[in-house]
């Protein structure tokens, strides 16, 4: 089934009008799921298919600005967003969030419980369509399986940001319009049984025939990132597990390494819709009119930047890296990328910046500035607030920005990727004394120009090493947590409470749904 290319995702998009009328949710009433049911449900394949692609394109939104991805990383060590005098104020909600001082009022919890919910209850509704459709059997179990395992990602993502939640399947009552939350154990479970249970029934090809859909790695590579979490999620660990599910991965031969790191992050890092070696599963951006959302430069890139670039709009002056977290990375690191040469890809800009020709300096600054009247990326952050210096932090450069680039980037989002899966089977490895777990970080250290180490190293030595190799994908939160180090302090955050490891329940969905309880802390 080679139908999920770009412009099969275009007639997706244009699908939701037809076939799933959703609105952005703020409650789990009925409403949301529109007038589709599995009496009017479209029952020609082609139209299936439609909605079927219709729940991956629901991801679209996750790496915007203000909802999952945000919160992932704004609260986490990695990224930052300075109040830059009359900039990025926004009510403190950023302050906040970096500080661990979450507001269940603050929009950014409910833009992210809503997209989750829109995505798991899409979900919902075509594994019901399709499980009394006419389809043969066979194309329902693949339908089914990929379907299923996106919803136990929708699903894993809330019980992970939020815990406690309700847990609404195809087959819950949909006369229950303000649903309890199941505990946050059961969820996981829940997403582990449904991995398991549809794994088999899953594509093994890979390149073409299954990009930018799940296939069986994806799922087994999901499920070892899922169950390294399980003693945060159930309070019993399941290292033994999780190194068995990479190995399923591993084991298969099916992906590898790529040479070059950012090769999976490029502008054209579908190559052609065969993907590359590494990336296991991905978000397949485009164009904003067919694909859009991943506005990355918007966020990162100083308004000057534009420059650099050539961008059609002008970025914001927004997301930073963190001092410590851009000098975690040792100078001859190939990921961590060349102050003041913008022509070699790195994690990070920072230095001098220069127009698009690569030499001619960018004036944008005062004498206020570190960096004169140029503009200058410094890895310093000068304060949080409220007037942290507008050249101030290191930005996001991982997944390099093409000349002319608009307002959102065509790069696809790799959700999970092959060295992924060889860091779990190593972290599995090493909770377990088990020797030998060195080998698989070598492997991930020696493509970044990195010597070897040992099985000498400690915790904190390998948190920081996936942290180098993982960063802004959306994981530093959750290794944080399951490494104790979430809570700790770093640039401008006091330590926090254990309670801040778990978001607040939006006020919004509190006052929806009066089975809801707001978290503990909050």
């Amino acid at each position: 089934m080679r139908f999920f290319n770009k412009m099969r995702v275009v007639g997706a998009v244009l699908a939701v009008a037809l076939f799933l009328p959703f609105q952005s949710c703020t409650d789990l009433e009925p409403e949301v799921f529109g007038d589709l049911t599995p009496a009017n449900f479209p029952g020609s394949e082609a139209d299936i298919i439609s909605s079927y692609l219709n729940v991956y394109t629901n991801l679209y939104p996750m790496m915007n600005h203000g909802s999952y991805m945000s919160i992932q990383e704004v609260s986490s060590d990695e990224i930052m967003i300075p109040q830059r005098g009359s900039d990025w104020f926004d009510g403190g909600i950023w302050l906040r969030t970096h500080r661990q001082t979450f507001d269940p009022q603050d929009p950014q919890y409910n833009n992210a419980w809503s997209f989750l919910y829109q995505g798991a209850l899409k979900a919902n509704i075509v594994i019901d369509a399709i499980n009394q459709s006419s389809l043969p059997e066979a194309d329902k179990a693949v339908f089914l399986a990929e379907l299923r395992t996106l919803r136990a990602y929708f699903y894993y993502q809330l019980t992970d940001s939020f815990g406690d939640v309700p847990l609404i399947t195809e087959e819950s009552d949909p006369s229950d319009t303000e649903p309890a939350a199941t505990p946050r154990a059961d969820i996981f479970n829940f997403v582990i049984s449904e991995l398991d249970a549809v794994a088999s029934d899953l594509s093994r090809a890979t390149g073409g025939d299954t990009y930018g859909r799940i296939n069986f790695y994806a799922n087994r590579a999901l499920a070892s990132r899922f169950l390294l979490n399980a003693e945060v999620m159930t309070g019993t660990a399941r290292w033994a597990d999780a190194a068995a599910a990479a190995d399923e991965v591993i084991n298969a031969n099916a992906y590898s390494l790529t040479d070059s790191y950012f090769e999976n992050f490029d502008p054209n890092n579908d190559n052609g819709l065969q993907g590359t070696a590494e990336n296991i599963w991905v978000i397949p951006y485009d164009a904003p009119a067919v694909a859009g959302g991943f506005n990355i430069p918007q966020m990162t890139l100083h308004y000057s930047s534009q420059a650099t670039f050539n961008l059609v709009d002008q970025p914001w002056n927004g997301y930073c890296t963190l001092q410590e977290f851009y000098e975690s990375y040792d100078d001859d690191d190939l990921r961590k990328g060349v102050s003041g040469d913008q022509q070699t890809r790195g994690n990070f800009l920072a230095g001098p910046q220069f127009a698009v020709d690569g030499v001619t300096p960018i004036v944008d600054g005062s004498a206020d500035d570190p960096g004169g009247v140029e503009l200058v990326f410094t890895p310093e952050v000068n304060a949080l607030e409220p007037n942290a210096f507008r050249q101030a932090g290191a930005r996001v450069f991982k997944y390099g920005y093409a000349i002319g680039s608009p307002n959102t980037i065509t790069n696809d989002f790799p959700v999970i990727r092959y060295s992924e899966v060889l860091m779990n089977k190593a972290e599995a490895m090493m909770r377990q004394n088990q020797g030998g777990f060195s080998m698989f970080v070598n492997m991930v250290r020696n493509r970044a120009g990195l010597d070897d180490v040992d099985d000498s190293m400690s915790m904190d030595e390998f948190l920081a090493e996936r942290g180098r190799e993982f960063f802004y994908e959306g994981t530093r939160r959750q290794d944080l947590i399951r490494f104790g180090q979430f809570t700790s302090p770093w640039f401008a955050k006091t330590g926090s409470n254990a309670t801040a490891e778990i978001f607040p329940i939006p006020q919004p969905q509190l006052n929806a749904n009066r089975n809801l309880s707001q978290n503990p802390g909050y």
